[in-house]
C-alpha cells in the first residue's frame, strides 16, 4: 500500500476514534504509535522502537522518553507525546532536556494530531525553536501529507541519515 493511502486510512480512523481517546496514554497508543509504524518503523521490535526508554538525569531524576527510535543501539529520533487536546510548545516540553542526554539527531513533538519535527541542533539552539516540518493530520488532506512526507523523506529516513 502506498504511503498516501495508509495516511488516508489512518486519518479516517483518527476522526472516528478521537472521542474515545481521553488520556495521554491512549493518545500515544492509538494515534502516535500507528503513525510511527506508517513511517516504516517496527514498533514491536525494541531494537528499533523503544517505548518509555529511561534517560538518567542524575540521582532520582530519571525521565522516560515516550518513544525512542533506535539506530545501531543508539537513539536516533526522540518522540515526546502530549494529549491530543494539549497544545505543543517546544519550550514547555522535555524534548530539549532529552537531547542533552542522548546522541539523537531528530525529535518529534506531537499530540497525535499535530506533528512537529526538529533537528537536535534546532532544539539545542538558544534561538526561537521553529520546527523543521509541521503538519496536522486532521486539517490536511491525506494526499497532501503523503506528498510532504515524500518530499521530506530524508528527514525521516533514520537508516539513511544516521548511517553516516
Amino acid at each position: 500500500m502506498e504511503l498516501k493511502d495508509e495516511i488516508g486510512q489512518f486519518a479516517v480512523r483518527i476522526k472516528k476514534m478521537l472521542p474515545q481517546v481521553q488520556s495521554e496514554d491512549l493518545t500515544r497508543n492509538a494515534l502516535v504509535m500507528p503513525f510511527i509504524q506508517i513511517l516504516g518503523f517496527d514498533v514491536f521490535n525494541p531494537s528499533e522502537v523503544q517505548s518509555e526508554a529511561v534517560l538518567d538525569f542524575g540521582v532520582k531524576k530519571s525521565k522516560k522518553v515516550d518513544y525512542t527510535i533506535m539506530k545501531d543501539g543508539e537513539p536516533a529520533i526522540l518522540v515526546e507525546c502530549k494529549h491530543h487536546e494539549d497544545s505543543l510548545d517546544i519550550n514547555d516540553s522535555r524534548l530539549s532536556k532529552y537531547f542533552r542526554k542522548t546522541k539523537a539527531k531528530y525529535g518529534l513533538l506531537t499530540n497525535g494530531l499535530e506533528y512537529r519535527f526538529y533537528t537536535e541542533k534546532m532544539v539545542r539552539s538558544k534561538k526561537k525553536q521553529e520546527p523543521l516540518f509541521v503538519f496536522n493530520i486532521k486539517d490536511t488532506k491525506a494526499a497532501t501529507i503523503a506528498k510532504m512526507l515524500e518530499e521530506h523523506k530524508d528527514y525521516f529516513n533514520v537508516k539513511q541519515n544516521i548511517a553516516s
